[in-house]
């Protein structure tokens, strides 16, 4: 095998790939595009919920609860330090309740005001609609509204009896944060950016994958490239390193899309949570270690990708048997998403995919431990070199090659 021989078969491919602008289109630009758009209205559309939540909160009271007295006791008692609570009057509170036009329903006994006066306990029933988000959403901001009103006639009978409202609170909770800050900082990465990496990393070479021999086979471009001075090696070589390189390139337009999102809005990551990014802090060899191992895991997929379209008769059924891999990478991917750095096993490290997700995980974390990166580095190479093998041993094989 000549190495001259393998530079002209990636040229070539990657001039093939470039030319044609349904590539360019779907790997670049809409990445970049899209991605960016997609998660913002997401983003956008939780945080508009979340406010609309906690700012307007519409309650009304039932039917049997229509009295001066409760209405008296709701607007004076409860809510009048809440302005995002609102009582309002409606003629069917139940109807109005699953037409959205109020958030809650509230049923309070009507002798509470003689239960007040015993010491006794009055029941409020909230009535609300678990089918609907801000019925449920509004369900604790109205219940520490009533917590808050507890306390305070706690607070006044107590006064009348001479007694320290203080007697009711033997131990006071204080809370430090003894965690790193820089390492804090980054626990969001550490849950949301392994899984995107595991997923983008498998989907990213698979356009170009499947167009270099399955899509070559249906143009009848194959054949006559095998006849040509270049041996097999060199031609599945050369094809590799192009999927390789496609596959990168798109994944930096997907991690442009994401950063042009956050950039227009930080807050779309969180989807409008209070989350946020703590910045990068990282040790260097940490960092490189991380990255090495995230090539690695690309170049191995790569490998596999060729195989497969290698084996596909068509363009089709290399798509039907790529598109295999997109639920190889999710289910490690999102079984660990919430896993924390800590809980990661050691054998996790040696383990396709999941060496590259537990490694990112504990890197950003900052609990870095180097033998476990250098287990995940080891296993990637050998990976790397095990689904190149494959590809060849395929790309070797006649009856694997001209399956008709």
């Amino acid at each position: 095998m000549k190495f001259r021989h393998v530079w002209i078969v990636f040229r070539k491919e990657v001039k093939d790939l470039i030319r044609d602008k349904k590539t360019i289109i779907t790997s670049l630009l809409v990445p970049m595009i899209l991605v960016p758009t997609l998660n913002l209205l997401l983003g956008n559309g939780v945080e508009k919920m979340q406010k609309d939540i906690s700012e307007n909160v519409t309650i009304a009271l039932s039917q049997s609860s229509q009295t001066s007295e409760i209405k008296k006791l709701v607007e004076d008692k409860i809510i009048i330090n809440n302005p995002n609570i609102k009582l309002i009057n409606v003629d069917d509170p139940l109807a109005a309740l699953k037409q959205n036009k109020v958030r809650l329903v509230l049923d309070i006994e009507k002798d509470y005001a003689d239960k007040l006066k015993a010491n006794k306990p009055f029941t409020i029933n909230f009535l609300y609609d678990k089918s609907n988000a801000k019925s449920a959403g509004a369900l604790p901001i109205l219940n520490s509204a009533i917590m808050k009103f507890n306390s305070d006639i706690v607070g006044q009978r107590l006064s009348v009896l001479g007694i320290n409202k203080n007697i009711l609170e033997p131990a006071k909770i204080e809370q430090t944060n003894v965690a790193d800050e820089k390492k804090s900082g980054n626990q969001f990465l550490a849950t949301i950016l392994p899984l995107m990496v595991g997923l983008l990393v498998v989907v990213g070479g698979i356009p170009a994958a499947t167009d270099l021999v399955a899509g070559e086979k249906e143009r009848n471009t194959f054949e006559p490239l095998l006849t040509t001075k270049a041996n097999r090696l060199a031609i599945v070589l050369g094809k590799y390193m192009t999927v390789t390189l496609f596959s990168f390139i798109s994944i930096i337009a997907i991690a442009i899309g994401f950063m042009a999102g956050y950039l227009i809005n930080p807050n779309m990551l969180s989807m409008g949570g209070n989350d946020q990014f703590g910045g990068f802090h990282l040790p260097l060899m940490a960092l490189i270690l991380v990255i090495l191992i995230t090539i690695f895991m690309g170049m191995t997929f790569s490998g596999i990708q060729i195989a497969l379209s290698t084996y596909a008769r068509s363009f089709k059924e290399a798509q039907t048997y790529l598109s295999l891999l997109i639920f190889v990478a999710m289910i490690p991917s999102y079984a660990t998403m919430y896993l924390q750095s800590t809980d990661i096993q050691s054998y996790m490290f040696a383990l396709p995919i999941l060496n590259t997700i537990s490694a990112l995980k504990m890197v950003l974390s900052g609990n870095i431990n180097y033998m476990n990166l250098l287990i995940a580095l080891s296993t990637s190479i050998i990976y790397v070199l095990a689904s190149v093998f494959f590809a060849v041993s395929l790309f070797n094989k006649e009856e694997v090659v001209f399956r008709s």
